[in-house]
């Protein structure tokens, strides 16, 4: 049975970070402040516990405790804005490391410290900084910490790159862009100023869900968060002058409205078999201008883009299973025949199999027991 701690005035956000559990199960921190709307009523949870709520949402391998030989307690605020994932903890020192498949994940550190190790680099945020991470293969080591972190849906995201970015952006380049390391807020750096307005944005939204929760889709909260993000990782890969020369560098070309409608009807009809002469029907296109317009517009052909689409509708259902789901079920409902075939081309994309992903987020789901 989980300990519900009493409501209590947290302090402000400040240096000196101490942590205690007290014979109530209740947990103190002096110098941090709780994010989100439980406050100081959010329950008191373990290092166990933290690590299965969070391995779906955030894509997290793994949750170990720093101090072993204390008692480690956290208090967790999952929310959502939009389609993306909230996770926002206060607690003890921990080492985190990443999952199967890389979740793009925004951290900001509101109180302690937060160290990340990857890519041959080791670096440590303050409060107020952000570290942006799309891989699975990372560590990351607190202190007593708070902290919130974000995981983005990435075709979102993909989808205001392609709205800020230069131009005839590829499609490479554009996953490029979304699976960089982006460390933000630290002394010296230019984007300094975006990183304040992602961290105001999650404060506003932190007001908003406890006043009034009906103003953040009215708001469109989660859009604005989106192109903040993707301004950020746009600047961080080319400066902030890229972005001013994004729309300068050549005139955007004309908006093709056969071809959009192309690719909403794919995604409405992934399920089904679909080759060139399907695609040919649908674009009243030939095959040789088919081949030209997705090179120029999406850096691949149409049946390597409609492949790309199949395995990513397949992983957010791995990633989000229904009791009933299974690896072969979920292949057929993205299109595919042949299960096995499925399986090479996801473990291909993702380096993972959909049977691993499928059984952690099912182990992940799997209620906690609690004593009695």
């Amino acid at each position: 049975m989980q300990v519900q701690s009493r409501r209590e005035p947290m302090p402000a956000v400040g240096s000196t970070t101490t942590a205690a559990r007290t014979p109530r199960g209740q947990l103190r921190l002096a110098g941090l402040r709780h994010p989100f709307r439980w406050g100081a009523a959010a329950p008191v949870i373990d290092t166990i516990a933290l690590a299965r709520q969070l391995a779906g949402p955030l894509g997290i391998g793994s949750i170990e405790s720093l101090a072993p030989r204390t008692t480690s307690a956290h208090q967790l605020s999952l929310d959502a804005i939009g389609p993306h994932r909230i996770a926002a903890w206060v607690g003890s020192a921990l080492a985190i490391t990443g999952g199967l498949v890389p979740v793009p994940t925004l951290y900001l550190v509101r109180g302690g410290w937060l160290e990340w190790e990857g890519q041959d680099r080791r670096e440590r945020l303050q409060p107020g900084g952000v570290l942006y991470l799309n891989s699975p293969s990372y560590r990351l080591r607190s202190g007593v910490c708070s902290v919130v972190a974000i995981a983005f849906d990435p075709l979102r995201l993909e989808a205001q790159i392609h709205k800020l970015a230069a131009a005839g952006l590829g499609e490479e380049a554009c996953r490029k862009v979304l699976a960089q390391s982006v460390l933000g807020g630290q002394s010296g750096e230019s984007w300094g100023p975006l990183v304040q307005a992602i961290s105001s944005l999650l404060d506003l939204f932190e007001r908003l869900v406890l006043t009034d929760p009906r103003l953040v889709p009215r708001l469109e909260l989660d859009r604005l968060l989106e192109r903040l993000v993707v301004t950020l990782l746009l600047a961080a890969a080319g400066g902030l002058e890229a972005l001013d020369m994004a729309g300068a560098g050549a005139l955007p070309p004309p908006r093709d409205a056969i071809f959009e409608a192309l690719l909403v009807r794919i995604r409405a009809h992934l399920a089904q078999p679909i080759n060139l002469a399907t695609l040919e029907g649908w674009s009243q296109r030939s095959r040789r201008d088919l081949q030209v317009v997705f090179r120029d517009r999406l850096g691949c052909t149409p049946m390597q883009w409609v492949r790309r689409e199949r395995l990513r509708r397949a992983r957010l259902r791995l990633e989000q299973p229904a009791p009933s789901d299974t690896v072969a079920s979920i292949a057929s409902a993205c299109g595919y025949l042949s299960a096995s075939r499925f399986s090479a081309d996801f473990r291909r994309e993702f380096r993972c199999t959909p049977s691993q992903l499928l059984q952690a987020h099912h182990t992940a789901r799997t209620p906690l027991r609690t004593e009695k």
